[in-house]
């Protein structure tokens, strides 16, 4: 369920348009990345979102009725050690909608 497959421009920059992800028990709310090149996996990895803009997503429309997600990044067993470098940085608001990036670092 939306899976995709882009492919990056010359400056390795992929854009896409998608809905605030919802959560499941466990888990910090995030969406999975997987790089790859010529059909070989480079990275894999998963982008967090701030707490922020998760509870203000949640607390609107279809996603109020589930409420917010009880697990937290920093309670997350992936995100614990790693926050910094998967946290997406994320503006705009529900009602005018979400523009988040995220940078895949990849070793040379």
């Amino acid at each position: 369920y939306l899976r995709g497959i882009q492919t990056s421009d010359a400056n390795g920059q992929v854009k896409f348009t998608t809905i605030y992800p919802g959560w499941y028990q466990g888990r910090a709310t995030h969406i999975h990345v997987e790089v790859t090149q010529n059909g070989r996996s480079l990275k894999v990895t998963q982008i967090a979102f701030p707490e922020s803009t998760t509870a203000e997503v949640y607390g609107t429309g279809v996603y109020a009725s589930r409420g917010s997600n009880p697990t937290t990044n920093s309670r997350d067993g992936i995100f614990a050690d790693s926050l910094s470098s998967e946290l997406a940085t994320v503006s705009g608001s529900p009602s005018s909608g979400y523009t988040a990036n995220f940078t895949v670092g990849l070793a040379a």
